[in-house]
């Protein structure tokens, strides 16, 4: 009897243990990425910033020249937003790939919104390179690049056929 309380003992315990073992390294960095992507979305460059480093480089999918450090970032990036509304930004397709105290996330994302009166949207693809630090992943490079819309199809000249 004394052999079942102790094996059921270990059981409980162990599975006790399992149940609080906490989010995976991975589950974090999804964590941030999503934090992130809902700050961006709010317009919230304060809550955004905490999950960037001070130092972090920034390639900007508009063929402007890369950004250093979070406080240039911001200013531009609320810049940008000063003219926008009813922003909509969904990924898909995310991967995420440690190693140690590096990761880098790739996706694809989706934007619509408002300039002004007038309807924007993109398409494009994001590489995040993040670094733990103290403790907690935080994103030490940012390249977005957004994709070119699709050309519409040529029309045929007059009697060509």
């Amino acid at each position: 009897m004394k052999r079942v309380a102790s094996a059921l003992l270990l059981v409980l315990l162990l599975a006790g243990g399992l149940a609080t073992a906490g989010p995976t390294e991975e589950e974090k960095i999804e964590a941030v990425i999503a934090a992130v992507i809902d700050a961006y979305r709010a317009g919230d460059y304060t809550a955004m910033g905490q999950y960037y480093a001070p130092d972090v480089s920034i390639v900007p999918g508009d063929y402007n020249p890369p950004l250093v450090g979070w406080s240039v970032a911001e200013g531009r990036y609320r810049q940008i937003h000063s003219n926008l509304s009813g922003v909509e930004l969904i990924r898909d397709n995310t991967r995420i790939t440690r190693r140690g105290n590096f990761a880098w996330a790739v996706y694809q994302w989706r934007f619509a919104g408002m300039l002004g009166k007038e309807g924007v949207a993109a398409v494009g693809h994001t590489t995040l390179l993040l670094e733990k630090r103290h403790g907690r992943w935080i994103i030490v490079h940012n390249h977005t690049s957004a994709l070119m819309p699709p050309r519409p199809p040529e029309k045929p000249a007059p009697g060509a056929p």
